[in-house]
């Protein structure tokens, strides 16, 4: 016999778990300029991000502290981007359905927003935006390639500790099975045995893997980046009139930032609840030179 779930459990479970998802596949945006504060915001709204990239080199003292040149710019992002996912249930629907069947929904839903987020932001990862890359196919990809992009990095003043480095998920796979990483006692860590993680790499602190990355018909598998390459920013939508609602609520996870609005209503006529899960969002391309993509042809 099924458990039967009252509506708030119900809302707060689905609630919860599609937000650990959410999270979860965009943590590779942590790889930016980002600002997931939770202030609440309008659609069209804009927010400027800050982009300190290069700083000019030393200079001998010549009897004058006047300032130094340096790379310091903000950038100015526009909340024009709005996604949702909707779901419904009847009243039958809501009393049959347990604790784990709601979480996996939940789960679900969170996954198939952020997707569609995450795909969204990374359509600016192109040749056009950012022309430096590397050719390699996943087969190839070793410690050796890593190595080749954080020396391009340096080149370019993209130094590996402010970095981040995200991958498809066949790519990382690939650095996984290099044994040169996978054999703990070399790489002084069991993160990479016992937990398929990576936790940094000559210096590099931020390594992601993504099933999510697009293609954006350059066989885009992924990237080396300094934040300031792209800024993106996201905030709560507060409903005009939340009155009108069952329930409307801000989503946000306490360790990033990242938020996402939740809001329900019913219709009586057909004993149906709705609910919607979305994300307001802008994204804008802030130091082209600051990218290096990852491609395999």
């Amino acid at each position: 016999m099924a458990n039967t779930i009252n509506s708030s459990l119900h809302n707060n479970i689905i609630a919860a778990s599609a937000l650990d998802q959410f999270v979860s596949i965009l943590a590779p945006l942590n790889a930016f300029s980002a600002s997931f504060n939770d202030e609440a915001a309008q659609k069209g709204k804009t927010i400027n991000i800050p982009t300190l990239s290069n700083t000019a080199s030393a200079i001998d003292f010549s009897g004058s502290y006047s300032s130094m040149d340096t790379t310091y710019g903000t950038t100015t992002i526009t909340l024009n981007k709005h996604k949702i996912v909707t779901w419904h249930v009847t009243d039958t629907e809501s009393s049959q359905s347990s604790a784990v069947e709601l979480q996996r929904f939940g789960y679900q839903k969170g996954g198939d927003l952020a997707k569609a987020v995450f795909q969204d932001i990374l359509s600016e990862v192109t040749n056009t935006n950012y022309s430096s890359k590397i050719t390699v196919t996943a087969a190839n990809f070793d410690a050796d390639e890593v190595a080749d992009l954080r020396e391009d990095g340096i080149d370019a003043n993209l130094f590996p500790d402010q970095c981040s480095l995200v991958l498809a998920n066949d790519y990382f796979t690939s650095l996984l099975k290099d044994t040169d990483i996978s054999h703990a006692m070399n790489y002084g860590s069991a993160e990479v045995v016992q937990g398929g993680r990576i936790p940094s790499l000559f210096g590099i602190k931020g390594i992601f893997e993504s099933n999510s990355i697009p293609a954006n018909s350059e066989d885009l598998k992924g990237f080396y980046a300094h934040p300031s390459a792209l800024a993106v920013a996201m905030r709560y939508l507060e409903p005009l009139n939340g009155q009108e609602y069952i329930s409307t609520r801000r989503l946000t996870d306490e360790a990033t930032g990242m938020v996402m609005g939740y809001r329900e209503f019913y219709e009586p006529a057909s004993g149906k609840q709705t609910a919607v899960l979305e994300c307001v969002y802008g994204y804008e391309v802030a130091i082209a030179g600051n990218l290096i993509r990852v491609v395999a042809s």
